[in-house]
Protein backbone atom coordinates (compact mmCIF):
# COMPACT_ATOMS: atom_id res chain seq x y z
CA UNK A 1 0.00 0.00 0.00
CA UNK A 2 2.84 2.41 0.73
CA UNK A 3 3.96 2.22 -2.91
CA UNK A 4 0.66 3.70 -4.07
CA UNK A 5 0.45 7.42 -4.72
CA UNK A 6 -2.05 9.59 -2.92
CA UNK A 7 -3.87 9.92 -6.25
CA UNK A 8 -4.66 6.19 -6.14
CA UNK A 9 -6.49 6.57 -2.83
CA UNK A 10 -8.37 9.66 -4.02
CA UNK A 11 -9.55 8.00 -7.21
CA UNK A 12 -10.43 4.79 -5.39
CA UNK A 13 -12.49 6.74 -2.85
CA UNK A 14 -14.29 8.71 -5.57
CA UNK A 15 -15.21 5.48 -7.37
CA UNK A 16 -16.02 3.49 -4.22
CA UNK A 17 -18.59 6.02 -3.00
CA UNK A 18 -19.58 7.42 -6.42
CA UNK A 19 -20.30 4.50 -8.74
CA UNK A 20 -22.79 2.66 -6.45
CA UNK A 21 -24.74 5.93 -6.17
CA UNK A 22 -25.96 5.22 -9.71
CA UNK A 23 -28.42 2.77 -8.13
CA UNK A 24 -30.20 5.64 -6.37
CA UNK A 25 -29.28 8.68 -8.49
CA UNK A 26 -29.09 7.23 -11.98
CA UNK A 27 -26.34 7.39 -14.64
CA UNK A 28 -25.48 10.98 -13.70
CA UNK A 29 -23.59 9.63 -10.67
CA UNK A 30 -21.21 7.76 -12.99
CA UNK A 31 -20.71 10.82 -15.18
CA UNK A 32 -19.88 13.06 -12.21
CA UNK A 33 -17.58 10.42 -10.74
CA UNK A 34 -15.60 10.22 -13.98
CA UNK A 35 -15.55 14.03 -14.25
CA UNK A 36 -14.04 14.31 -10.75
CA UNK A 37 -11.60 11.40 -11.10
CA UNK A 38 -10.11 12.48 -14.46
CA UNK A 39 -8.39 15.67 -13.16
CA UNK A 40 -6.97 13.70 -10.22
CA UNK A 41 -5.52 11.13 -12.63
CA UNK A 42 -4.00 13.89 -14.78
CA UNK A 43 -2.30 15.48 -11.76
CA UNK A 44 -0.74 12.16 -10.73
CA UNK A 45 0.54 10.93 -14.08
CA UNK A 46 4.21 9.91 -13.95
CA UNK A 47 4.27 10.29 -10.18
CA UNK A 48 7.71 9.44 -8.69
CA UNK A 49 8.09 6.43 -6.42
CA UNK A 50 8.47 6.67 -2.66
CA UNK A 51 12.08 5.95 -1.58
CA UNK A 52 12.25 2.91 0.69
CA UNK A 53 15.84 3.18 1.93
CA UNK A 54 16.91 5.47 4.76
CA UNK A 55 19.79 7.84 4.14
CA UNK A 56 22.54 7.96 6.74
CA UNK A 57 21.66 11.58 7.46
CA UNK A 58 18.13 10.49 8.45
CA UNK A 59 19.31 8.66 11.57
CA UNK A 60 17.71 9.94 14.77
CA UNK A 61 19.78 10.48 17.87
CA UNK A 62 18.50 10.49 21.43
CA UNK A 63 18.01 14.25 21.38
CA UNK A 64 15.85 14.11 18.25
CA UNK A 65 13.75 11.26 19.67
CA UNK A 66 13.24 13.17 22.91
CA UNK A 67 12.16 16.28 21.03
CA UNK A 68 9.73 14.47 18.73
CA UNK A 69 8.15 12.23 21.39
CA UNK A 70 8.15 15.05 23.96
CA UNK A 71 6.47 17.42 21.51
CA UNK A 72 3.66 14.89 20.97
CA UNK A 73 3.12 14.32 24.70
CA UNK A 74 3.21 18.04 25.50
CA UNK A 75 0.61 18.71 22.80
CA UNK A 76 -1.73 16.09 24.26
CA UNK A 77 -1.37 17.51 27.77
CA UNK A 78 -1.92 21.10 26.62
CA UNK A 79 -4.87 20.28 24.37
CA UNK A 80 -6.49 18.05 26.99
CA UNK A 81 -6.26 20.80 29.63
CA UNK A 82 -6.98 24.04 27.75
CA UNK A 83 -7.67 23.07 24.12
CA UNK A 84 -10.20 20.75 22.51
CA UNK A 85 -10.30 18.42 25.55
CA UNK A 86 -10.92 15.41 23.33
CA UNK A 87 -10.94 12.88 26.14
CA UNK A 88 -14.52 13.96 26.91
CA UNK A 89 -15.52 12.85 23.37
CA UNK A 90 -13.58 9.57 23.35
CA UNK A 91 -16.03 6.71 22.76
CA UNK A 92 -13.74 4.22 24.55
CA UNK A 93 -13.90 6.38 27.67
CA UNK A 94 -17.42 7.83 27.73
CA UNK A 95 -19.36 5.45 25.43
CA UNK A 96 -22.70 6.74 24.12
CA UNK A 97 -22.09 10.18 25.61
CA UNK A 98 -19.43 10.77 22.96
CA UNK A 99 -22.03 11.11 20.17
CA UNK A 100 -24.26 13.41 22.22
CA UNK A 101 -21.34 15.68 23.04
CA UNK A 102 -20.12 15.81 19.45
CA UNK A 103 -23.62 16.69 18.20
CA UNK A 104 -23.96 19.35 20.89
CA UNK A 105 -20.66 20.86 19.80
CA UNK A 106 -21.73 20.68 16.14
CA UNK A 107 -24.97 22.57 16.84
CA UNK A 108 -23.06 25.22 18.77
CA UNK A 109 -20.54 25.75 15.97
CA UNK A 110 -22.82 25.54 12.92
CA UNK A 111 -21.65 27.89 10.11
CA UNK A 112 -18.63 28.98 12.17
CA UNK A 113 -15.06 28.25 11.21
CA UNK A 114 -12.56 26.30 13.29
CA UNK A 115 -11.04 27.90 16.36
CA UNK A 116 -7.31 28.01 16.99
CA UNK A 117 -7.23 24.74 18.97
CA UNK A 118 -9.29 22.88 16.38
CA UNK A 119 -7.06 24.19 13.62
CA UNK A 120 -3.92 23.07 15.44
CA UNK A 121 -5.55 19.69 16.01
CA UNK A 122 -6.18 19.24 12.28
CA UNK A 123 -2.63 20.26 11.42
CA UNK A 124 -1.06 17.90 13.95
CA UNK A 125 -3.28 14.99 12.97
CA UNK A 126 -0.44 13.55 10.88
CA UNK A 127 2.17 13.73 13.66
CA UNK A 128 1.61 10.22 15.12
CA UNK A 129 2.03 8.61 11.70
CA UNK A 130 5.20 10.61 11.07
CA UNK A 131 6.51 9.31 14.40
CA UNK A 132 5.83 5.76 13.20
CA UNK A 133 7.63 6.56 9.95
CA UNK A 134 10.85 7.52 11.72
CA UNK A 135 10.89 4.65 14.21
CA UNK A 136 13.15 2.68 11.86
CA UNK A 137 15.71 5.49 12.09
CA UNK A 138 16.01 5.39 15.88
CA UNK A 139 17.63 3.10 18.42
CA UNK A 140 15.64 0.34 20.13
CA UNK A 141 14.77 2.54 23.09
CA UNK A 142 13.99 5.39 20.72
CA UNK A 143 11.59 3.20 18.75
CA UNK A 144 9.71 2.34 21.95
CA UNK A 145 9.42 6.02 22.89
CA UNK A 146 8.20 7.03 19.43
CA UNK A 147 5.66 4.21 19.25
CA UNK A 148 4.30 5.03 22.71
CA UNK A 149 3.92 8.71 21.81
CA UNK A 150 2.26 7.83 18.48
CA UNK A 151 -0.23 5.39 20.03
CA UNK A 152 -1.09 7.88 22.77
CA UNK A 153 -1.80 10.56 20.16
CA UNK A 154 -3.93 8.18 18.11
CA UNK A 155 -5.99 7.20 21.16
CA UNK A 156 -6.42 10.85 22.11
CA UNK A 157 -7.61 11.73 18.59
CA UNK A 158 -10.39 9.12 18.52
CA UNK A 159 -13.68 10.79 19.40
CA UNK A 160 -16.97 9.22 18.30
CA UNK A 161 -15.65 8.21 14.88
CA UNK A 162 -15.44 4.50 14.10
CA UNK A 163 -13.75 5.45 10.82
CA UNK A 164 -10.83 6.89 12.79
CA UNK A 165 -10.43 3.53 14.52
CA UNK A 166 -10.30 1.66 11.20
CA UNK A 167 -7.88 4.25 9.79
CA UNK A 168 -5.44 3.86 12.69
CA UNK A 169 -5.47 0.05 12.66
CA UNK A 170 -5.09 -0.38 8.91
CA UNK A 171 -2.33 2.21 8.72
CA UNK A 172 -0.36 0.54 11.51
CA UNK A 173 -0.62 -2.87 9.83
CA UNK A 174 -0.21 -1.83 6.20
CA UNK A 175 1.82 1.39 6.38
CA UNK A 176 5.34 -0.06 6.49
CA UNK A 177 4.70 -3.06 4.23
CA UNK A 178 1.68 -4.95 2.99
CA UNK A 179 1.00 -8.56 2.08
CA UNK A 180 -1.92 -10.94 2.37
CA UNK A 181 -1.03 -11.93 5.92
CA UNK A 182 -0.80 -8.35 7.20
CA UNK A 183 -3.95 -7.42 5.27
CA UNK A 184 -5.97 -10.27 6.79
CA UNK A 185 -4.71 -9.61 10.33
CA UNK A 186 -5.14 -5.84 10.02
CA UNK A 187 -8.62 -6.22 8.55
CA UNK A 188 -9.59 -8.63 11.34
CA UNK A 189 -8.36 -6.31 14.09
CA UNK A 190 -10.03 -3.32 12.41
CA UNK A 191 -13.36 -5.18 12.21
CA UNK A 192 -13.06 -6.28 15.85
CA UNK A 193 -12.41 -2.74 17.07
CA UNK A 194 -15.17 -1.41 14.78
CA UNK A 195 -17.56 -3.87 16.45
CA UNK A 196 -16.41 -2.84 19.93
CA UNK A 197 -16.74 0.85 19.04
CA UNK A 198 -20.23 0.29 17.61
CA UNK A 199 -21.26 -1.48 20.81
CA UNK A 200 -19.89 1.35 22.98
CA UNK A 201 -21.75 3.92 20.85
CA UNK A 202 -24.99 1.97 21.28
CA UNK A 203 -25.36 1.32 17.54
CA UNK A 204 -26.48 -2.27 18.05
CA UNK A 205 -29.53 -0.96 19.87
CA UNK A 206 -30.65 0.80 16.68
CA UNK A 207 -29.58 -1.78 14.11
CA UNK A 208 -28.45 -5.35 13.81
CA UNK A 209 -25.57 -4.47 11.49
CA UNK A 210 -23.75 -1.17 12.10
CA UNK A 211 -21.26 -1.93 9.30
CA UNK A 212 -24.08 -2.38 6.79
CA UNK A 213 -25.71 0.85 7.96
CA UNK A 214 -22.40 2.71 7.78
CA UNK A 215 -22.04 1.78 4.11
CA UNK A 216 -25.68 2.06 3.01
CA UNK A 217 -26.67 5.08 5.13
CA UNK A 218 -25.07 7.75 2.91
CA UNK A 219 -26.89 6.42 -0.18
CA UNK A 220 -30.22 6.39 1.65
CA UNK A 221 -29.66 9.98 2.75
CA UNK A 222 -28.63 10.95 -0.79
CA UNK A 223 -31.93 9.55 -2.06
CA UNK A 224 -33.90 11.52 0.56
CA UNK A 225 -31.97 14.66 -0.30
CA UNK A 226 -32.81 14.37 -3.99
CA UNK A 227 -36.47 13.75 -3.19
CA UNK A 228 -36.63 16.77 -0.86
CA UNK A 229 -36.53 20.42 -1.81
CA UNK A 230 -33.24 21.33 -0.14
CA UNK A 231 -32.37 24.18 -2.48
CA UNK A 232 -29.25 24.67 -4.57
CA UNK A 233 -26.33 27.02 -5.14
CA UNK A 234 -24.00 27.96 -7.99
CA UNK A 235 -20.89 25.86 -8.62
CA UNK A 236 -18.56 28.81 -8.02
CA UNK A 237 -19.90 29.06 -4.47
CA UNK A 238 -18.52 25.56 -3.93
CA UNK A 239 -15.11 26.82 -5.07
CA UNK A 240 -15.48 29.86 -2.82
CA UNK A 241 -16.09 27.57 0.19
CA UNK A 242 -12.73 25.95 -0.56
CA UNK A 243 -10.81 29.22 -0.59
CA UNK A 244 -12.50 30.32 2.63
CA UNK A 245 -10.66 27.47 4.33
CA UNK A 246 -7.35 29.31 3.93
CA UNK A 247 -8.64 32.10 6.20
CA UNK A 248 -8.39 31.17 9.93
CA UNK A 249 -11.71 31.87 11.63
CA UNK A 250 -10.00 32.99 14.86
CA UNK A 251 -8.24 35.78 12.92
CA UNK A 252 -11.03 36.81 10.57
CA UNK A 253 -14.63 35.82 11.40
CA UNK A 254 -16.28 34.07 8.47
CA UNK A 255 -19.51 32.33 7.67
CA UNK A 256 -19.30 28.91 6.05
CA UNK A 257 -22.08 26.75 4.67
CA UNK A 258 -22.36 23.61 6.80
CA UNK A 259 -23.75 21.42 4.03
CA UNK A 260 -24.29 18.22 6.02
CA UNK A 261 -25.95 20.03 8.92
CA UNK A 262 -28.24 22.17 6.76
CA UNK A 263 -29.22 19.24 4.54
CA UNK A 264 -29.87 17.10 7.62
CA UNK A 265 -32.28 19.78 8.83
CA UNK A 266 -33.90 19.76 5.40
CA UNK A 267 -34.70 16.04 5.35
CA UNK A 268 -35.16 15.71 9.14
CA UNK A 269 -36.60 19.11 10.21
CA UNK A 270 -36.76 20.07 13.89
CA UNK A 271 -38.63 22.80 15.71
CA UNK A 272 -35.54 24.35 17.29
CA UNK A 273 -33.39 24.11 14.14
CA UNK A 274 -30.85 21.79 15.73
CA UNK A 275 -29.84 18.33 14.58
CA UNK A 276 -30.06 15.21 16.70
CA UNK A 277 -27.68 13.46 14.28
CA UNK A 278 -25.62 14.79 11.39
CA UNK A 279 -26.39 12.88 8.20
CA UNK A 280 -23.91 12.30 5.40
CA UNK A 281 -24.70 11.98 1.70
CA UNK A 282 -21.51 10.68 0.02
CA UNK A 283 -19.30 13.23 -1.74
CA UNK A 284 -21.93 13.41 -4.51
CA UNK A 285 -24.32 15.23 -2.16
CA UNK A 286 -22.43 18.49 -2.65
CA UNK A 287 -22.08 17.82 -6.37
CA UNK A 288 -25.85 17.65 -6.81
CA UNK A 289 -26.40 20.70 -4.58
CA UNK A 290 -24.02 23.05 -6.41
CA UNK A 291 -25.10 23.48 -10.03
CA UNK A 292 -24.38 22.90 -12.83
CA UNK A 293 -23.18 19.68 -11.23
CA UNK A 294 -20.73 18.80 -14.00
CA UNK A 295 -18.74 21.98 -13.31
CA UNK A 296 -18.83 21.27 -9.58
CA UNK A 297 -17.50 17.75 -10.17
CA UNK A 298 -14.69 18.98 -12.39
CA UNK A 299 -13.81 21.72 -9.87
CA UNK A 300 -13.75 19.18 -7.06
CA UNK A 301 -11.43 16.93 -9.06
CA UNK A 302 -9.06 19.79 -9.89
CA UNK A 303 -8.83 20.91 -6.26
CA UNK A 304 -8.37 17.35 -4.98
CA UNK A 305 -5.73 16.63 -7.62
CA UNK A 306 -3.79 19.85 -7.02
CA UNK A 307 -3.80 19.57 -3.22
CA UNK A 308 -3.08 15.84 -3.37
CA UNK A 309 -0.10 16.29 -5.68
CA UNK A 310 1.41 19.01 -3.45
CA UNK A 311 1.12 16.76 -0.41
CA UNK A 312 2.40 13.66 -2.20
CA UNK A 313 5.54 15.54 -3.23
CA UNK A 314 6.21 16.49 0.38
CA UNK A 315 5.61 12.92 1.55
CA UNK A 316 8.09 11.57 -1.02
CA UNK A 317 10.63 14.29 -0.25
CA UNK A 318 10.50 13.52 3.49
CA UNK A 319 10.32 9.70 3.03
CA UNK A 320 7.01 9.22 4.87
CA UNK A 321 5.33 6.09 3.44
CA UNK A 322 3.23 5.33 6.54
CA UNK A 323 1.94 8.89 6.58
CA UNK A 324 0.96 8.60 2.92
CA UNK A 325 -1.08 5.47 3.67
CA UNK A 326 -2.73 7.28 6.59
CA UNK A 327 -3.67 10.29 4.45
CA UNK A 328 -4.90 7.99 1.70
CA UNK A 329 -7.17 5.99 4.00
CA UNK A 330 -8.44 9.20 5.63
CA UNK A 331 -9.39 10.64 2.23
CA UNK A 332 -11.21 7.45 1.28
CA UNK A 333 -13.20 7.52 4.53
CA UNK A 334 -14.01 11.24 4.31
CA UNK A 335 -15.25 10.93 0.72
CA UNK A 336 -18.13 9.06 2.32
CA UNK A 337 -19.16 12.53 3.48
CA UNK A 338 -17.86 15.58 1.56
CA UNK A 339 -15.09 16.63 -0.78
CA UNK A 340 -14.71 19.88 1.16
CA UNK A 341 -13.98 17.84 4.29
CA UNK A 342 -11.19 16.13 2.38
CA UNK A 343 -9.82 19.47 1.18
CA UNK A 344 -9.88 20.88 4.72
CA UNK A 345 -7.93 17.86 5.89
CA UNK A 346 -5.41 18.14 3.03
CA UNK A 347 -4.76 21.82 3.76
CA UNK A 348 -3.97 20.98 7.37
CA UNK A 349 -1.63 18.13 6.43
CA UNK A 350 0.18 20.29 3.87
CA UNK A 351 0.88 22.89 6.57
CA UNK A 352 2.21 20.18 8.86
CA UNK A 353 4.43 18.64 6.18
CA UNK A 354 6.02 22.03 5.55
CA UNK A 355 6.69 22.29 9.29
CA UNK A 356 7.88 18.68 9.81
CA UNK A 357 11.48 19.07 8.46
CA UNK A 358 12.07 22.01 10.80
CA UNK A 359 10.85 19.97 13.77
CA UNK A 360 13.34 17.24 12.89
CA UNK A 361 16.18 19.73 12.45
CA UNK A 362 15.50 21.20 15.87
CA UNK A 363 17.66 18.47 17.39
CA UNK A 364 20.61 19.52 15.24
CA UNK A 365 20.12 23.14 16.20
CA UNK A 366 20.16 22.24 19.89
CA UNK A 367 23.21 20.02 19.45
CA UNK A 368 25.09 22.97 18.01
CA UNK A 369 24.01 25.24 20.85
CA UNK A 370 24.47 22.88 23.80
CA UNK A 371 27.59 20.92 24.76
CA UNK A 372 27.12 17.15 24.64
CA UNK A 373 27.62 15.33 27.95
CA UNK A 374 30.87 13.44 28.05
CA UNK A 375 32.31 15.28 25.09
CA UNK A 376 36.03 15.84 25.46
CA UNK A 377 35.81 19.08 23.54
CA UNK A 378 33.29 20.45 26.06
CA UNK A 379 35.67 20.00 29.03
CA UNK A 380 38.37 22.51 29.91
CA UNK A 381 41.82 21.30 28.83
CA UNK A 382 44.57 21.21 31.45
CA UNK A 383 47.29 23.80 30.92
CA UNK A 384 50.85 22.61 30.51
CA UNK A 385 53.60 24.32 32.46
CA UNK A 386 56.11 26.08 30.30
CA UNK A 387 59.64 26.50 31.35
Amino acid sequence: MNRRSLGFYLIFGLFFWGIPAALVAGPSAIIYTLAAALPVWLFFRNNPLMPTDNAESDRLGETAVTILAGFAVLYIIADALVGQKLFQFNLFLVGTKSIDRVIEQTNAGTSAGRGVFQLVGVILGLLPFCLIDVTSQASRLGRVALWMAALLMLFYGVTSSRGAVILCVLTIFLGKSSNWRRTVIGGGVAFLLFTVASHLRGDYGNSGSPLRDAVSGPYINLTLMRLSNCGSAAWYQFVAEFFKKFIPAFLFPKSIYSFNVQTSLCIYPSADQTVSAVSIFTWLGEIYYYRPSILTAISAGIMLGAMGRLIDRQLIKNRLPVSRVAIGFACMIMLRSRTLDVLTYLIGELIFLLFWPHLRRLAKYLRNCLPLPGSASALPQPQKDTP
